[in-house]
């Protein structure tokens, strides 16, 4: 069963699959729901299915049947957290739009003898990278929740490229009192420069464009 909104890659599919002397196109959905209400009647052993969908994600239709079909993902869409998402809910593989289709065709013949298609390789790096962004992510809330609202200002004025006396004339402060709030600042960012500082929160995500 083909999951795709774009009709031209349906109809590719479609194609290329009816080829195959052992493989058989029992149903094609473009939406979500579609998907859902088709595959009871149609009872695909595999699902081809893209991820993004007008009303939801594949993984929206894997969840509503499973235990179900084999499934493999195909779609534009490269991101981590696609690919995690797909694997989340049980998918054989994942694979993008620019695969050839002789290479599409094989997938879902070996997704339906129960091989998985993600190399063990592929699958430690992905999920290396998942736990470095969550390290970074629990870093950056760390140190987020450290800076008051004027140091997170100062902060911003300091990103945008301003000296302390100008900050001070902005925020009718004192110079001193500036000059005090930055040095707290390298502190909690454990930087020894103001343009450390300024790198350090673009790199957790702190400074607001």
């Amino acid at each position: 069963m083909v999951v795709d909104d774009h009709r031209m890659i349906v109809q590719a599919l479609v194609l290329a699959l009816s080829r195959e002397p052992d493989v058989e196109v029992v149903a094609t959905a473009s939406t979500v729901e579609e998907a859902i209400a088709l595959a009871p009647d149609a009872r695909p052993g595999v699902l081809l299915v893209d991820y993004h969908l007008p009303d939801g994600t594949g993984a929206d239709v894997v969840r509503a049947l499973a235990p179900g079909p084999k499934i493999v993902f195909l779609s534009a869409d490269r991101s981590d957290a696609a690919v995690l998402a797909a694997l989340e809910v049980g998918a054989c593989g994942y694979l993008v739009k620019s695969e050839p289709l002789d290479r599409l065709v094989a997938a879902v013949r070996r997704a339906a003898e129960g091989e998985i298609l993600l190399q063990p390789a592929e699958l430690v790096s992905l999920l290396a990278r998942q736990r470095e962004r969550e390290r970074q992510e629990a870093e950056r809330q760390r140190v987020a929740a450290t800076l008051t609202p004027r140091e997170h200002e100062i902060l911003q004025l300091m990103a945008q490229g301003h000296d302390n006396r100008t900050i001070a004339d902005l925020l009718h402060l004192a110079l001193a009192t500036v000059r005090w709030y930055v040095q707290i600042l390298l502190e909690k960012l454990e930087v020894h420069s103001k343009l450390g500082a300024v790198a350090r929160a673009a790199e957790l995500g702190l400074i607001e464009r």
